[in-house]
């Protein structure tokens, strides 16, 4: 039932959310209580961080894996790698 090399993808992909999470947490509230941002805008600054720094983990996650995969022989069903 559950597809076992998406399911590692995902753990690995959280994974790296989770190890990098707090000092991009740490980072953007220190930048924004040095630049004496209002909460609004320390708000909206984290999510702009967070949100382009998924988008860009996913991408890098799941270029790593579709290219191991097409070393292993396996190919994707969009056909892209």
């Amino acid at each position: 039932m559950i597809n076992s090399k998406v399911a590692k993808e995902s753990v690995v992909d959280v994974g790296i959310g989770l190890i990098i999470s707090f000092p991009i947490a740490f980072t953007v509230l220190t930048f924004t209580t040095n630049m004496e941002f209002s909460v609004g805008a320390t708000a909206l600054t984290q999510t702009v961080v967070f949100t382009s720094l998924a988008l860009f983990r996913k991408y890098c996650v799941r270029l790593f894996f579709l290219k191991n995969d097409a070393k292993k022989g396996y190919s994707d069903e969009s056909g892209d790698v």
